[in-house]
């Protein structure tokens, strides 16, 4: 069975990758019960204990944290997910089971709830120390596992060890394991109070919508919350992006001068010189209008 459940887990990582060009990573708890299959077997990726079996498995091919909101992840301040045994039993199933993924070094899917029955996945996840006395594990996302130590043998606790002094390595791993998991609650939760629709064309195949930012996530205030986003479909967020068009604090958009004066087919025509003086779709609830003030900085770009 050891090595079907291999077999299965690489199938299940590449059922995700797939699912996440559709979905942007965002996954329905039923979907994950019900839609993966391997030769014609549902195999259940999440269930009822946060730490997951699916039937005849020795190692679990999940762990999930349940949260009220999209950014209490329970990382350390290395970057690091810190995770709790099931329990007060370090002998229990779960946690032995916990134990053997770190001693064998196997791969586990992380999911992360961002709102009822819904959830970010992100793989692979090693256990990088295992603490039975504490009842908690350790465990990074890859890229940062492969960039801090590809030789790690993680043989005990002590395996993984981030001096004080690698600042810029915990930084680049709170920002890769930060970012998989910010940007795509950011982006569910935009799409959500957009009615999953482009704001200005009003597009509906989610995917081909973006969570686009009005103040860019590289500068300090470009936060990832729901009044510094809007829901573009994929040309009006390159379109904004690259201020071929701009929004005004009242939310009306504007196209550069000089695209409105060419000639060309119609994606130019009825695509962007037809947004010329439209009013953006806005959300249901005032409370998820796109800020003003972030507009207007963003505007004033798009005017110079």
């Amino acid at each position: 069975m050891a090595n079907q459940e291999e077999e299965i887990r690489a199938a299940a990582f590449a059922w995700l990758e797939d699912q996440t060009k559709l979905n942007g990573g965002a996954f329905e708890r039923n979907d994950l019960i019900n839609k993966f299959y391997y030769h014609g077997q549902n195999i259940t990726l999440i269930g009822a204990s946060g730490i997951w079996f699916p039937k005849g498995f020795t190692i679990p091919i999940s762990i999930t944290t349940t949260s009220t909101g999209p950014y209490d992840d329970g990382f350390t301040s290395e970057g690091l997910l810190e995770y709790r045994y099931r329990g007060t039993n370090p002998d229990h199933r779960d946690n032995i089971g916990l134990t053997k993924a770190f001693e064998q070094r196997t791969p586990l899917i992380y999911f992360h709830s961002i709102k009822p029955g819904k959830y970010v996945a992100v793989w692979p996840l090693f256990i990088v120390s295992n603490d039975p006395i504490n009842l908690k594990i350790k465990a990074a996302i890859n890229p940062a596992l492969n960039y801090l130590q590809p030789e790690i043998q993680p043989v005990n606790s002590a395996a993984f060890n981030i001096r004080e002094s690698d600042i810029g390595v915990r930084r680049y791993i709170t920002a890769v394991t930060k970012q998989r998991l910010h940007q795509t609650a950011f982006r569910e939760f935009v799409l959500d109070a957009y009615s999953r629709q482009c704001t200005m064309c009003k597009l509906q195949h989610v995917e081909l919508l973006d969570a686009a930012h009005i103040i860019p996530d590289s500068e300090k205030d470009g936060v990832p919350i729901v009044q510094n986003g809007l829901s573009l479909c994929k040309i009006h967020h390159a379109a904004y992006d690259n201020n071929i068009i701009g929004i005004t604090p009242d939310f009306t958009i504007k196209v550069r001068e000089n695209v409105l004066s060419e000639i060309d087919g119609p994606m130019l025509k009825y695509g962007l010189q037809s947004m010329e003086g439209k009013t953006l779709i806005l959300p249901a609830r005032k409370t998820d209008y796109p800020d003003r003030d972030r507009l207007a900085r963003r505007y004033e770009l798009f005017v110079a």
